[in-house]
């Protein structure tokens, strides 16, 4: 029944007949995936959705969830002050929550010749191939960048998990699960939006908040508003939110109803 409910609020937003029968059908089917891989599992899908949307994912219990989380229940949706017009989607899986902002932000009506612009990073290359697609069938003005983030450039070993979206970052190798990827440091990816700022941060990277929000907070004074969503169980989230609100912003838990571990910070 859960699955049917979940199918149907999905299949609510598509536009075609096509979309509807694949997203109810996919939902259902998903919930044996934690027992069996099933023929399918892991091609990649096209549905379409309001607003012109076209929507890439993968059959697999990862990407539909982070579907539901984002497009379905909008975990993301909140009021800002400002009107967006740049937005750094960290830890950004097949594209999502670009895909979601995409749709809120702006080109700079005092700037003639800055439009809109979204950067994504996301370390698994897998998982980033979709976002890219996500990125050009949507015309989206912005990149994604197949890194990890941290404090410095550099190399780590990511540690893969059979759930496409709840990957991150480890000491060292894990088996077969291990990856070697490339990190960027934050700051570096702060310098490739126009003068060095961007207007939203979304911060999504299981545990690895600690190294970005726990030391060396400097980089915020760059940001205008920062959403984090906490990994208690990796990472204490309660110095970290204390650290935030030092730099000069304002915290906030949103969505409560729909997810428990989110919250905005906006620069007081």
């Amino acid at each position: 029944m859960h699955a049917l409910k979940e199918g149907s609020a999905a299949a609510g937003l598509a536009v075609d007949g096509a979309s509807v029968r694949r997203l109810r059908a996919d939902y259902l089917w998903s919930r044996l995936l934690r027992f069996v891989r099933l023929p399918g599992y892991n091609a990649v899908r096209c549905v379409r959705f309001r607003d012109g949307l076209t929507l890439n994912y993968r059959f697999n219990r990862g990407d539909l969830q982070s579907l539901r989380e984002v497009l379905v229940d909008e975990v993301y949706d909140c009021d800002l002050p400002f009107v967006p017009h740049t937005f750094l989607d960290l830890g950004a899986n097949i594209g999502l929550a670009s895909l979601w902002f995409s749709n809120r932000i702006q080109p700079d009506p005092t700037q003639s010749n800055r439009s809109a612009f979204l950067l994504a990073v996301e370390p698994v290359p897998e998982n980033a191939a979709v976002a890219e697609m996500n990125f050009q069938d949507n015309h989206i003005s912005g990149e994604v960048l197949r890194a990890a983030v941290g404090q410095h450039a550099g190399e780590a070993w990511f540690e893969a998990r059979a759930e496409s979206n709840l990957g991150r970052l480890s000491s060292a190798g894990s088996g077969e699960a291990g990856l070697r990827v490339p990190v960027v440091g934050i700051r570096d990816l702060l310098d490739r939006f126009p003068e060095g700022r961007v207007d939203v941060v979304k911060m999504d990277i299981e545990g690895g908040e600690e190294d970005l929000l726990g030391r060396d907070i400097d980089w915020l004074a760059r940001v205008r508003a920062l959403m984090v969503e906490w990994h208690d169980d990796r990472a204490d989230s309660r110095p970290l939110i204390r650290n935030v609100e030092a730099a000069g912003f304002q915290h906030q838990p949103i969505n409560i109803k729909r997810q428990d571990n989110l919250s905005l910070f906006l620069r007081s």
